[in-house]
């Protein structure tokens, strides 16, 4: 009896080693950071760095805060980080009626908070209002300064004053700036340069390329391609084919020079916008991203309203492509507005009194009409998305809550940055 006992005691004794030396012989995962040199970490969904997925943060998981043992606390306030300022240039409300007409489809947009902007400049001496242009307009906005005529984040007096882009900065986000227009032009350079000049292209250049903004995008220019030297010792990426694009947005700072010039380009502005959110969504601190869509203007000025509608939609298209982006992420705040309005256009879907006529998609006419091939003093829209509704009587010089002025869009997104628990809807 004693020698069958330890017989089996014995056998019971060696499966128990035989399991444990199996155990720990169980082939480990591989990371596809270390297998795949595609792969790239996105603080945003990835679980090794989202709390919400986070077995060390995850309550369900972790006994320390157990619901039944630790004291209930108030959830940590949600923050708006993230910003984009969608301009179309040129696009004043009947701009944006005219795109929903012509292309037979409601802009989800116009159904967000909602403002009216008067966008005056000032002279030399500070006086107003004077009808503005792009650089003055872009500047207002950008700075909160209004200023005189083709002046470029300067000050009415010649100063150079502090853009959105620059507090961004100093608050650690990262920063981009992606347009059609050349990145030279006017609207794109009143965030990201200094000049009294809006022709003063290369000393644009010259102050843009040291501006430190993250992402500078915009339609191939010849003192911008012709400038790779200086680009690149600006620690620069440089991205002239759009095939290479995934690439240059794993750049900490990236250089765009793409074809984006207008309704025929070979890159429109919602195929582009992505890849900015993608680089810039890397940061965790956020970022404030600026869009414009200049052909909205540009067509507007030679009243050519098939190519001005189509302009329209693809900012639409650009604004879904920032929604899809968002899913439903609460971080991120979307204004879109306008530096003025161009070609002083109306329509209409009956004809009245309206003399030219478009047939649009899905063959439906309609009626239109041009009273100039400038800017107006016409007031444009600011519409925002993922933000309380702001109150917009402590920053309006009009005392009402239903027009400001365009410089109140950057005392709005000051604001923002400044209070981002104030402004998030869900806290």
């Amino acid at each position: 009896m004693k020698k069958t006992a330890f017989r089996l005691s014995l056998l019971l004794l060696t499966l128990a080693l035989l399991f444990s030396l199996c155990a720990c012989q169980t082939p480990a995962v591989p990371n596809p950071a270390e297998t795949d040199p595609s792969f790239v970490t996105d603080p945003a969904t990835d679980p090794a760095t989202d709390p919400a997925t986070d077995p060390a943060t995850d309550p369900a998981t972790d006994p320390e805060t157990d619901p039944e043992t630790e004291p209930e606390t108030d959830p940590e306030p949600q923050k708006i980080k993230n910003l984009i300022l969608i301009i179309g240039d040129g696009m004043g409300l009947d701009h944006i009626a005219a795109g929903e007409l012509a292309y037979g489809k409601d802009y989800g947009f116009t159904n967000w908070d909602f403002v009216t902007v008067n966008t005056d400049s000032v002279n030399a001496n500070g006086y107003g209002p004077v009808l503005t242009d792009s650089a003055a307009g872009g500047t207002a906005l950008a700075t909160g300064y209004l200023t005189v005529n083709s002046y470029l984040g300067k000050d009415h007096k010649g100063n150079d004053v502090q853009t959105i882009l620059d507090y961004a900065k100093s608050l650690g986000k990262a920063t981009g700036v992606l347009t059609t227009d050349s990145l030279l032009g006017a609207t794109p350079s009143a965030f990201s340069a200094h000049s009294k000049n809006r022709n003063s292209s290369q000393e644009i250049f010259n102050t843009q390329v040291i501006s430190g903004v993250d992402l500078l995008g915009g339609n191939t220019d010849s003192i911008c391609t012709g400038s790779l030297s200086t680009i690149e010792a600006q620690g620069y990426y440089y991205l002239d084919t759009f095939d290479k694009i995934d690439r240059a947005a794993r750049k900490e700072m990236s250089y765009w020079q793409l074809d984006m010039a207008g309704t025929s380009a070979d890159v429109q502005l919602e195929d582009a916008a992505y890849y900015a959110l993608k680089m810039l969504s890397r940061n965790q601190e956020g970022f404030v991203l600026i869009l414009e869509q200049a052909y909205i203007d540009k067509y507007s000025h030679n009243n050519d309203f098939a190519n001005m509608a189509h302009s329209v939609n693809s900012l639409n298209n650009t604004v879904e492509v920032i929604l899809k982006w968002m899913g439903d992420r609460t971080d991120t705040a979307i204004l879109i507005t306008a530096d003025h309005e161009t070609g002083g256009l109306t329509v209409g879907s009956k004809a009245d009194s309206y003399t030219k006529n478009f047939v649009g998609e899905g063959g439906k006419t309609v009626y239109y009409d041009w009273s100039s091939t400038n800017h107006t003093r016409a007031k444009v829209g600011l519409f925002t998305y993922g933000i309380t509704t702001p109150d917009y009587a402590k920053f309006s010089y009009y005392g009402s809550p239903f027009t400001i002025k365009n410089i109140d869009v950057f005392n709005l997104m000051k604001d923002i940055l400044d209070n981002p628990e104030t402004y998030n809807p869900y806290n």
